[in-house]
């Protein structure tokens, strides 16, 4: 029997979500092993076509459906969406524009397995591609570190290392860092690594690092192109401009408490910025949401090349160098 595919989409007002389910299915090599979990969250003026009116015919398709008003912003809609996973063999998360190869399902398999371990997690800031779907082919991506931020949350990039398809490489590329829009693994990272609801946004990706690695996972980037993304850029048209923290004033304090979340999670809480207000009232439980018991926050920071108290990041990182040999 084929391995089953959860596929979980967080969307916020996204036009652009009906557009990308029909593109995976039509594009899959079997889309019947496809199972989707969607979070779809619209305002009341929104059009119709931005949503199930819209989506394609397909048996395994389940869709909580909340007022824009009402969300908490972009990880409580992925934990929404997780939250309909059924047992299926492998977990992908995804964002709501994103466009696939042809076959895409089957190769994505193929990589996991060249990964040759059963704990191994596929991660990366994906190409772009424009509407309707013209993909950016010519190199492949991998994750680095890009620094520390103002609010001390180190901040990740991509970097596209090999130019295509000359330089691909032959198996998946060892890592320290995964991309909230582009994360495959086996299905028990729902139980293992569920996500959580009370972060915001920004530091999702380096906490969910830190916690799949902490918890016995294992970080590549794909060797091929596989999923593409809609990035977002000045001239951009209006429909696609809607934001959570755009439509909701109280986006900052969410934010805030969000960024001490991850402070907390990390052991820097007492280094972090003074704007930020830290305290330790502000952090609720992390007990369903925290680092693994596999290996260390130690032993990532040493294997990422970073440092979290100091706000320190090394060549290595930033220039995404992660040999197992040497570590």
């Amino acid at each position: 029997m084929s391995s089953t595919i959860f596929v979980q989409i967080a969307a916020y007002r996204d036009p652009d979500l009906p557009a990308t389910l029909h593109n995976l299915i039509q594009r899959a090599t079997q889309p019947e092993r496809l199972r989707f979990g969607i979070c779809l969250q619209l305002a009341t003026d929104d059009p119709p076509h931005w949503g199930t009116s819209a989506f394609p015919d397909h048996p395994h398709l389940k869709c909580i459906r909340f007022d824009a008003a009402d969300s908490r912003g972009a990880c409580w809609a992925r934990r929404q969406a997780q939250g309909v996973y059924g047992g299926e063999d492998f977990l992908l998360q995804i964002d709501s524009h994103m466009r696939a190869v042809e076959h895409w399902d089957d190769l994505l398999l193929t990589t996991w397995r060249e990964c040759s371990d059963e704990r191994a997690v596929l991660s990366v800031y994906p190409n772009g591609f424009q509407q309707p779907c013209r993909l950016q082919t010519s190199t492949l991506p991998v994750m680095a570190a890009a620094g520390f931020d103002a609010y001390g949350i180190l901040k990740l990039r991509g970097i596209s290392r090999f130019q295509l398809p000359e330089e691909q490489p032959d198996r998946p590329i060892p890592g320290a860092f995964i991309a909230g829009g582009f994360l495959f693994g086996p299905g028990s990272i729902v139980s293992d690594v569920p996500y959580d609801p009370e972060l915001y946004f920004y530091g999702e990706e380096i906490a969910m690092s830190a916690r799949l690695w902490t918890s016995g996972f294992n970080i590549y980037a794909p060797n091929r192109l596989l999923l593409f993304h809609l990035y977002k850029s000045q001239g951009t048209a209006a429909e696609h401009s809607a934001t959570h923290w755009g439509d909701h004033s109280d986006w900052f304090e969410r934010n805030r408490l969000s960024l001490v979340r991850v402070h907390t999670l990390l052991n820097s809480l007492h280094h972090a910025p003074q704007k930020l207000r830290a305290t330790t009232e502000d952090v609720d439980n992390l007990i369903n949401y925290g680092l693994g018991d596999q290996r260390t926050l130690n032993d990532y920071q040493q294997w990422a090349g970073v440092n979290f108290t100091r706000s320190e990041v090394s060549e290595q990182a930033k220039n995404a160098e992660f040999n197992p040999t040497c570590h």
